[in-house]
């Protein structure tokens, strides 16, 4: 990194590397063995130079000087960039360290174990186990003078079995820092929501309530988070523009952005630009506290970075990908009612933990349109699963009365509890 640096200050540039090293380990299981232990390393570096107000972008491997003539002379053709890379800070906050990367005999064992828990219960699933370490190692440096470095690594256990004749199944998944997760309580949990799924269930149409497991609560993240980005912003495209102060969802709702949890392996301390990250309330009972932008859109706005410069998004993102807004750590907050209280009060509705189609709704607009996964529930009871059933709704007019479990799952994507939403559009039997 310093040779790129170096290559930069000797020719008036500013630069801007970006280094991750990831080292992902991982084992799948099917038809109850093991068919596969990959380990692997990956290099992956982005180089950004800004020459004469104009931004140039180089990809490779590692750090080197040709990254950085390479992105030189892309600046010489490239968009203006209003904005200059990060600086040195003070306070900066410490990653923890992370614990230390299991071997694959962990991961082998802990499949054996829920492997044989779940086929003992249910010897006719085609039982589908993934194991992962996920180990990343980031680095950035700026000529401006930052420089920082931190290792995310956790472990990722997902079951799942598609249902029979059908082109669906189930799949249920827990993160952990170490191998040390609660794998007996996962497959509890698979092996009951499985079951629900013996019987085949059309609920009727028209609108009704919707519990919606924290598998779910991409329907209330995604919009939100493409609202909140700055790119929306800035385009005037977004319908939370302008509103800071107001109320836009139900006042039960608290969002968050909370990277920096010390009991969260998915945390980060600052951003893929080098800017500080906190953790700061999006939408604070239901009233809009603030907004995500990166270096750019910060600049673009006349506000400065939030700390939300990420080389991921929505649908995708990695190493060489251009940083936009998004959430850090994504976490809506819990509430005081366990979910099981909650699914007992449906005397007719659903139980919903996906979806199909959601990235072809205007969920910019807060809409979404999808075909539900989960099961339909009568008299507070789960009485099958669900088939030929769509849900469609709109978070700021649908959200109204949210209930919100005490309960909540730690997922790769985003923190979340349960929700009950007292009524979504149905699509179901005519």
């Amino acid at each position: 990194m310093n040779e790129v640096l170096a290559y930069a200050e000797r020719h008036g540039l500013q630069a801007e590397v970006y280094w991750a090293t990831r080292s992902p380990l991982s084992t799948r299981y099917q038809g109850g063995q093991p068919t596969a232990v990959i380990d692997n390393r990956v290099d992956q570096c982005t180089v950004r130079v800004v020459r004469e107000g104009k931004l140039g972008v180089a990809c490779g491997t590692r750090p080197t000087q040709q990254l950085a003539e390479w992105a030189a002379q892309a600046a010489a053709e490239g968009a203006d960039a209003p904005f200059g890379f990060a600086e040195e800070t003070c306070g900066q906050a410490e990653a923890a360290d992370p614990p230390e990367r299991p071997h694959a005999e962990a991961l082998l064992q802990l499949g054996d174990t829920i492997r044989g828990y779940i086929l003992e219960r249910r010897r006719d699933l085609a039982l589908v186990v993934d194991i992962a370490c996920h180990d990343e190692h980031v680095r950035v440096a700026t000529t401006e003078g930052f420089c920082g470095q931190e290792r995310e690594s956790y472990v990722s256990l997902t079951v799942g079995a598609p249902f029979a004749q059908s082109g669906t199944g189930l799949w249920k998944s827990a993160v952990h820092p170490d191998v040390a997760l609660d794998a007996a309580s996962l497959a509890e949990e698979f092996l009951e929501w499985y079951a629900w799924g013996d019987r085949v269930v059309t609920p009727p149409s028209g609108r009704l309530p919707v519990l919606l497991a924290p598998e779910a609560a991409f329907l209330l993240g995604y919009p939100l988070g493409a609202a909140l980005a700055g790119d929306a912003l800035w385009q005037r495209t977004s319908p939370l523009e302008s509103r800071l102060g107001e109320r836009v969802l139900c006042e039960n709702l608290t969002v968050s952005d909370a990277p920096l949890d010390p009991s969260d392996p998915l945390g980060r301390t600052f951003d893929d630009e080098g800017t500080l990250c906190r953790s700061r309330a999006l939408v604070e009972r239901g009233v809009l506290r603030g907004y995500l932008l990166d270096r750019r859109t910060g600049a673009l706005l006349g506000q400065g970075s939030t700390g939300n410069g990420f080389k991921r998004g929505m649908f995708g993102g990695g190493p060489w990908a251009v940083p936009t807004p998004w959430p850090a750590r994504l976490t809506i907050h819990e509430g005081t009612e366990p979910w099981r209280a909650l699914l007992e009060r449906l005397d007719q509705g659903l139980l919903v933990c996906g979806g199909m189609g959601f990235h072809s709704s205007n969920y910019l607009q807060g809409n979404f349109s999808i075909q539900a996964m989960g099961y339909y529930v009568e008299d507070g009871r789960v009485t099958g699963r669900l088939t030929g059933t769509m849900l469609a709704g709109n978070i700021y007019g649908d959200f109204v009365g949210v209930e919100v479990s005490q309960e909540r799952k730690r997922l790769s994507q985003f923190v979340a509890p349960y929700m009950l939403i007292p009524e979504l559009q149905v699509a179901g039997r005519r």
